[in-house]
């Protein structure tokens, strides 16, 4: 059942206005991406569609249960009326925060986010993702704050990366919004209503790795001899001091970010699917959710790899999807989760770089509920007589110890000053 509620409506456990009589109703998701509604409904008899009017809010079934919407858009024809609807967590695209900086844990960003807003509004912030950095953004709306990818905009996903879910009033960034439920993919050739698409540009089947004194070794994939010739990729890393530790990262490249194998994007039409034999092979995702891993094994080249849920069609008044697309989806240390568009020759880099600049600083950096610090003649912050700290004092260096006199370097605007001793 669709029900229409009032604009300013914020529970949904009655009928609000009533109940609609769509013709269709399809609700689109992609994770981090879009979430909308696509309603199609006659003129009825009992004059239903009268209560249709932009601003209002639809509450609609989807996989994980019924969701707000609001309607933005309303097409009337002589057949009837067309609707657009975005989930209720767009309304933050009106508010406003000028100014956003937070260095500290992920949760403390989230709540700087929220308290950064023009005005109130009836959204909860959390996260259960537990690693600290840096979130500055201006004058940006707060989607963009959470999810902006563009190059001169900071984001939570960004500094801290994650997966957003959205309920109702509630704006969460996970570590991962999906399972493993153990489903498995087989394809070996094209099926009606399967779309398979594998993309090889950025595969890797040689690593050269460089470690520190010069130290080298070369080590190939398994999957080496299904190409012409080997696709090289040069890692260094400073931090390895034996040939052994350099074969261990490279082998994690190949085992855990599987740089040796093709992007993998399959999009799953259930609809022709339906009327195939092979259908049953596919059954199973009907029972994933957004974000969901499933593992896809392609049978002509003999290999597997993971793949996340990354979009679906669900129809509403079926309870069932119309279509569910899997592809890779890309974490990085360094970098956004995205919807899975940037090359993964620049996340494996940009992974790469992160983890050698904090191996270089390993043991003498420390981070607090407060700051950031990096010690320069010890081992340990508290110990050193020279310090830099991150916090909201902007950049500042000491050189009497942690209780000592601390010199502003930059303030919290980004300006670059030089304050007395303090």
């Amino acid at each position: 059942m669709i029900t229409i509620h009032e604009k300013t409506a914020k529970s949904f456990d009655t009928l609000g206005l009533g109940a609609l009589l769509p013709a269709s109703c399809v609700v689109t998701e992609e994770l981090n991406g879009a979430f909308g509604l696509e309603m199609e409904h006659p003129y009825d008899e009992g004059g239903k569609w009268r209560r249709i009017e932009r601003g209002r809010i639809l509450y609609a079934p989807t996989p994980t249960g019924r969701q707000p919407f609001r309607i933005y858009s309303v097409r009337p024809s002589m057949d009837g009326i067309s609707i657009s609807a975005r989930h209720i967590f767009y309304d933050l695209l009106d508010n406003f925060c000028g100014e956003i900086r937070s260095f500290g844990t992920a949760a403390q960003a989230m709540t700087a986010v929220r308290s950064a807003m023009a005005y109130p509004m009836p959204f909860t912030f959390s996260t259960d993702i537990s690693k600290s950095g840096w979130l500055r953004a201006s004058r940006v709306n707060p989607i963009q704050a959470l999810l902006a990818d563009e190059e001169d905009t900071d984001s939570f996903v960004k500094s801290f990366g994650g997966e957003l879910l959205r309920d109702h009033f509630s704006v969460s960034m996970k570590e991962n919004i999906g399972a493993d439920r153990d489903v498995v993919i087989r394809y070996g050739k094209n099926l009606v209503g399967l779309e398979v698409n594998e993309d090889e540009s950025d595969v890797r089947t040689r690593v050269l790795a460089y470690g520190k004194n010069g130290i080298f070794i070369a080590v190939d994939s398994p999957y080496l001899a299904e190409y012409v010739y080997p696709k090289i990729l040069v890692l260094e890393d400073e931090s390895a001091e034996t040939t052994a530790q350099l074969r261990q990262k490279a082998l994690e490249l190949f085992r855990e970010d599987e740089i040796d194998l093709p992007k993998v994007n399959i999009k799953v039409d259930f609809v022709p699917l339906a009327k195939t034999e092979e259908y049953r092979d596919f059954a199973a995702l009907e029972d994933v959710r957004l974000g969901d891993t499933v593992t896809v094994i392609n049978e002509k080249m003999g290999f597997s790899k993971r793949a996340k849920v990354i979009s679906y069609q669900w129809d509403c008044l079926r309870g069932q999807y119309e279509k569910v697309e899997l592809g890779d989806f890309l974490p990085t240390l360094a970098s956004a989760v995205t919807n899975g568009t940037k090359s993964y020759r620049v996340a494996v880099e940009a992974g790469l770089e992160a983890k050698n600049a904090i191996a270089m600083l390993s043991g003498r950096i420390a981070i607090t509920e407060q700051r950031f610090y990096v010690a320069v003649d010890t081992e340990d912050y508290l110990t050193s007589d020279r310090l830099f700290r991150f916090g909201e004092e902007g950049l500042q260096f000491t050189e009497s110890g942690i209780d000592g006199d601390w010199r502003t370097l930059i303030s919290p605007d980004g300006e670059f000053v030089l304050t007395e001793k303090t």
